[in-house]
């Protein structure tokens, strides 16, 4: 039911729905995004004055985050800076609030919380992953599986998961992944993502919208990373992001597939594996039309697609069902998404191949260092050269 919802909600965003019932709904939707708005400027104004606290901590903190929805993203951002702050000598520890993870019965967390049990989860201690996906979150245990060596961390009050990795990991970077609307941790750099293809969705705020605050709040941007960049394509968008904030630094990336992992077996694999065969597409992320064209490009003949929503828990049976139907479409292999590989439940045998393809972010332009870009960042801005070795 959850799911019908949201997919009924997202058609009706993107003005795929049509009727007398939709401009209905989109009228209450509009005025709830009024309600959300005046909650959102009361919220910033009561941390202006002070009313409510922002608090510091000891460690170095960046937040990755985004002024929409979902889709822009944040893992693979996160996870390349986490891992060149580590190899640059910092003690970095990752704290993310583990969206639609399992919590468990609220009697048994009330309960918990009674007695004093830290509020805060291990997903990983930088050696052994402790938690697997469905008590984790999807994206936080994607963090901790490619990670070697960075704490990741889940808790929804990011500041009591900073003091966490400060006091139990020692760390001295914290990244807070999806912390831009997350004020009561001061941060030092606040990295904000922009997805070239849809910058700010139609443009209103949640619910009517994507956009999670106005678009002006993009001025407390000390960088604007463009990702699902194209070269020379996004003038116009600069142009904007400029009118909003003129100090900070714009960057452009893109998600570059590496290579493909054999669900099953753990096998990785060449891309050229994939050129030219028939494939069936799974994909439950808020863009999935982005990794069929991904596929496209790496000359994957899609003749199936079968889509989620954003986060969907797979059942056993959703796969069987999805396997059995590529292979009745004459699909050679069955192509997933890192992030919804995580989600499987144990894969029935003697069914086509699995694969996830492996992304990662670079620099748009061929030849540029992604993460030279980013240091030069870094060193430019107050406490760089302090917190950034050579």
């Amino acid at each position: 039911m959850r799911e019908r919802i949201e997919k009924y909600y997202l058609k009706v965003l993107a003005g795929k729905k049509k009727g007398f019932s939709v401009c209905i709904f989109k009228i209450f939707i509009w005025g709830l995004s009024l309600l959300y708005l005046v909650a959102i400027q009361l919220r910033f104004l009561l941390y202006r004055l002070r009313i409510f606290r922002s608090r510091s901590v000891t460690a170095w903190v960046i937040s990755v985050g985004n002024i929409t929805l979902g889709g822009t993203g944040k893992t693979p951002v996160v996870e390349r800076l986490a891992r060149l702050l580590h190899s640059r000598g910092r003690k970095v520890a990752i704290i993310s609030r583990g969206y639609r993870r399992k919590r468990g019965p609220r009697w048994r967390r009330f309960k918990e919380k009674l007695r004093g049990a830290p509020t805060s989860r291990v997903v990983s201690d930088g050696k052994n992953i402790l938690l697997n996906s469905l008590v984790a979150g999807d994206e936080p245990y994607m963090l901790a599986s490619n990670l070697e060596g960075v704490p990741v961390i889940i808790n929804r009050n990011r500041l009591k998961g900073a003091l966490y990795a400060i006091r139990r990991f020692k760390s001295d970077t914290i990244i807070l992944d999806d912390g831009l609307q997350h004020l009561a941790l001061k941060r030092d750099l606040d990295v904000v993502l922009i997805d070239a293809g849809c910058p700010f969705g139609n443009g209103y705020i949640f619910p009517r919208g994507i956009l999670r605050e106005p678009r002006r709040h993009l001025s407390r941007a000390d960088l604007l990373l463009i990702t699902k960049a194209v070269p020379d394509g996004q003038e116009k968008l600069k142009e904007e992001l400029k009118r909003y904030n003129k100090r900070a630094q714009i960057l452009e990336c893109r998600h570059n597939p590496i290579y493909l992992y054999d669900v099953r077996t753990s096998i990785k694999a060449s891309l050229d594996y994939i050129r030219g065969m028939k494939a069936a597409t799974l994909a439950g992320i808020a863009n999935p039309e982005g990794f069929e064209k991904m596929l496209f490009e790496l000359g994957v003949q899609v003749i199936h697609s079968r889509r989620f929503v954003d986060h969907h828990i797979y059942t056993q049976q959703e796969l069987i069902d999805v396997l059995n139907k590529a292979t009745r479409r004459g699909a050679e292999i069955l192509l997933t998404t890192e992030k919804d590989a995580v989600r499987f439940p144990r894969l029935p045998r003697g069914t086509i191949p699995v694969f996830s393809l492996r992304v990662r972010i670079d620099s748009v332009v061929e030849g540029s260092d992604f993460d030279a870009e980013i240091l030069h960042f870094l060193r430019e801005r107050r406490g760089g050269k302090e917190v950034i070795s050579a």
